[in-house]
C-alpha cells in the first residue's frame, strides 16, 4: 500500500532523472489520475443537482407567479410591503397600502401573492352567507 502512495514521489537527489523507479511508477500514475477526473466529474454533476436545478425551478415558480399578477391581488414584496394591486402594466405595477399610499413597484419586487382578487373572495362569502341564512330559515319556520 505505501509502495503505491509513495511511488509516484521522486525520492532521488536533486538534479537526478529519476529513471530508475521503473515503468510502473508512471503507470500508478496515470491510473490515480483518471480516478480524480472521475472525482472531479462527480463533484460537478452534484453540484448542479444541488445547486442549479433547485435555482431554477424557483425562478420558473415565480416568472408564473408575476405573469398571474391581477388587479385586486393582494401581494407582499420583497422589502416587506404588503399591498394591493390597483394596475398592472408592463413590468410595473401600482399597489396601495394600508395608509392608502399609491407605489410604483416593478413585477420583480412581488415575492408573494397574499391573497387573491376580493371579488373571489366576496361572492364566496356572499353565497355561504346566504347558504347559512336559508338554513337559519328554515330552522326558525319549524
Amino acid at each position: 500500500m505505501l509502495e503505491k502512495v509513495f511511488g509516484f514521489i521522486n525520492f532521488a537527489p536533486v538534479g537526478s532523472t529519476g529513471e530508475t523507479t521503473g515503468g510502473d511508477a508512471g503507470q500508478s500514475a496515470a491510473a490515480g489520475g483518471g480516478s480524480m477526473l472521475w472525482i472531479i466529474l462527480i463533484f460537478f454533476v452534484l453540484m448542479y443537482v444541488l445547486l442549479i436545478l433547485p435555482q431554477k425551478k424557483q425562478e420558473k415558480k415565480h416568472k408564473q407567479m408575476i405573469s398571474e399578477l391581477q388587479k385586486g391581488d393582494k401581494i407582499i414584496t420583497s422589502s416587506g410591503i404588503i399591498g394591493k394591486i390597483l394596475s398592472v402594466q408592463n413590468d410595473r405595477i401600482k399597489i396601495v397600502t394600508g395608509d392608502r399610499t399609491e407605489i410604483d413597484i416593478t413585477k420583480n419586487a412581488v415575492s408573494a401573492i397574499i391573497g387573491k382578487k376580493d371579488s373571489d373572495n366576496s361572492k364566496e362569502q356572499e353565497s355561504s352567507k346566504e347558504s347559512q341564512d336559508k338554513t337559519e330559515d328554515k330552522k326558525s319556520s319549524k
